[in-house]
């Protein structure tokens, strides 16, 4: 099936564009171009065609590149508290006592909220598997039945702190993700050693072999506190990035979850070998992080995306601004990575940093795309810089997947039954 989308207003590779249409076929866009001429095409083929009026604008579907879903359950109650409390009182607390049931219906929530937000893509960093695959099953079931698009990036982790329900063995983790990968091959499946602290370097050693051999990427938190490049240099003698270099993880696979904490040395080292890198600046500062110097890492041609990590608020809107704004902090000039730059960065550049055919109004790539009212935009504003030093998830009028309407303004009923799965799993679970 095919369909022809007109959009009055639309923004490609940050520049708008008037009267511009996309061809959707079999999920991914086929034809870009003069709507005029394409519709007198879709007419004589008779293809379905719909218009979006210039009251609305067309944007390609924002990446999530970094989400720990279950967190939401962390949020409200479990804010204003350091790193370590948040971890050990929060995290480690509430998370291993959802059941698959639990992670289901918790999912659904935090995945509906995503698409309200425009974001069409998520990269969901799953840990919760040392029982095996039944919670890594509901989780992707989940996806499946909100619509949005899932990367799965299956955490690998045997840290002896770590809680049962995290940890296993280099054999569990290896078996297990490939009995995933064999009964859903039509998901986006990555691996992930969690870090450096919570993967032994065996285990982040046979996850870089298990990626090359499955040709899938490797995502990995590094860097993301200073008191890890203390430990990791006086433990193996390395900082963060030199040491996933030396255990074969840091190449054109690797994702780099955070990567605050590095030095200029370690910067070239992650270009040079072609790595990515995942920002989550309003993650960084609800938990007081610090800041990527993703102005440094964006001028050596790395690959860059957001994610909504802790996803206090799964907002990729929030995200491109935090990204414009700290870097005009940390830099002390207001020139410092605009507003074409950040939304590069929750579009195309995100994209790219996972390796996915999306995040861009392209021929061949996916047709994930957002609706957007665009009457708050001034008449006189470019609309990328509206959009991100402006802009309000509230704007999102329709997520779009492959072509298909997942969400609107109004949530889905199952939408609302997630919320109120979630009340009674918060009572059960939160002190």
């Amino acid at each position: 099936m095919s369909e022809l989308f007109i959009a009055a207003r639309a923004l490609v590779a940050g520049e708008e564009r008037r009267e511009v249409a996309f061809l959707v076929e079999k999920g991914r866009f086929s034809k870009i171009g003069d709507a005029k001429s394409l519709a007198i095409e879709a007419a004589r083929r008779g293809t379905k065609t719909r218009r979006f009026p210039e009251d609305r604008l067309l944007v390609p579907g924002f990446i999530n590149g970094h989400s720990h879903a279950y967190q939401v359950l962390l949020r409200g109650w479990a804010d204003d508290w350091s790193f370590d409390r948040w971890r050990s009182d929060a995290l480690y607390r509430v998370v291993p006592q959802l059941t698959p049931e639990d992670i289901y219906w918790v999912f659904v929530f935090a995945f509906s909220e995503m698409l309200a937000a425009g974001i069409t893509t998520v990269a969901e960093f799953f840990y919760l598997n040392g029982a095996g695959n039944a919670h890594a099953e509901a989780a992707i079931r989940a996806a499946r039945e909100t619509g949005i698009r899932l990367v799965f990036a299956r955490t690998w982790m045997d840290a002896a702190y770590a809680p049962d329900a995290y940890r296993e063995t280099i054999e569990e983790a290896q078996s297990r993700s490939e009995e995933l990968l064999a009964a859903h091959a039509d998901i986006n499946f990555c691996v992930a050693p969690h870090s450096l602290h919570a993967a032994s370097p065996a285990m982040i050693e046979a996850a870089a072999a298990f990626a090359a051999e499955h040709d899938c990427m490797l995502h990995v938190h590094v860097a993301e506190a200073a008191y890890e490049g203390a430990a990791t240099l006086s433990e193996h003698g390395a900082t963060p990035i030199r040491l996933l270099d030396r255990l074969g993880a840091l190449n054109e696979r690797c994702v780099a979850i955070h990567a605050i904490y590095i030095d200029e040395e370690e910067q070239a080292l992650l270009a040079a070998r072609g790595a990515r890198v995942i920002h989550n600046p309003m993650t960084n500062q609800y938990l007081g992080d610090g800041i990527c110097d993703i102005s440094g890492l964006r001028a050596l041609g790395v690959a860059i995306g957001l994610g909504t990590d802790a996803d206090v608020k799964p907002s990729a809107i929030d995200e491109m601004r935090a990204a414009s704004l700290l870097q005009k902090i940390a830099r002390t000039d207001g020139a410092a990575f605009g507003a074409r730059s950040a939304f590069d960065l929750a579009t195309a550049s995100g994209a790219r940093a996972l390796r996915l055919d999306a995040g861009r109004f392209e021929e061949g790539a996916f047709a994930d795309f957002v609706v957007l009212d665009a009457r708050a935009i001034d008449p006189w504003a470019p609309a990328v810089n509206a959009l991100v030093y402006r802009g309000e998830d509230a704007w999102v009028q329709g997520s779009f997947v492959g072509g298909k309407r997942v969400a609107g303004r109004e949530p889905s009923p199952a939408a609302i039954a997630a919320r109120e799965r979630l009340r009674g799993i918060a009572e059960r679970l939160i002190p």
